[in-house]
């Protein structure tokens, strides 16, 4: 008896924490920010554009992806965890899972292939 009461008391512990530290919308938004600003840099270092026009195109593709992801990243609640999603090709994608207060997003490949199919970057950033 005192194994069960131990267990359900150690679950109820676990599930008020994670309902505790589930994080918000603005902190799935700075993590899918910091992936795909990473995913824009790597990008243009790997172009053979002129510097100055690299970084044009890095703030503008930037400015772009921030503008898709506050109006388009929507965080669904659930009542342990919440995930963070976006519509692409029609249909919901998840991009981010919260959970004890972190983010997980998307891998960069996959933010890549978003990123250029989705957003149509190709003629921004000035890559193949």
């Amino acid at each position: 008896m005192k194994k069960l009461l131990f267990v359900i008391v150690l679950l109820v512990i676990i599930g008020l924490t994670l309902m505790m530290t589930c994080p918000d919308k603005d902190v799935h938004y700075e993590a899918l920010k910091g992936v795909t600003s990473e995913v824009i840099n790597a990008e243009m270092n790997e172009s053979k554009v002129e510097t100055t026009m690299a970084s044009i195109g890095t703030v503008l593709a930037v400015n772009v992806v921030d503008a898709y992801l506050k109006s388009n990243l929507i965080v669904r609640d659930h009542t342990f965890y919440n995930v963070g999603v976006i519509t692409y090709k029609g249909d919901f994608r998840m991009v981010s899972v919260g959970v004890f207060n972190h983010v997980y997003t998307i891998d960069k490949e996959t933010a890549r292939e978003i990123i250029k199919d989705k957003l149509s970057l190709n003629e921004i950033i000035g890559s193949e």
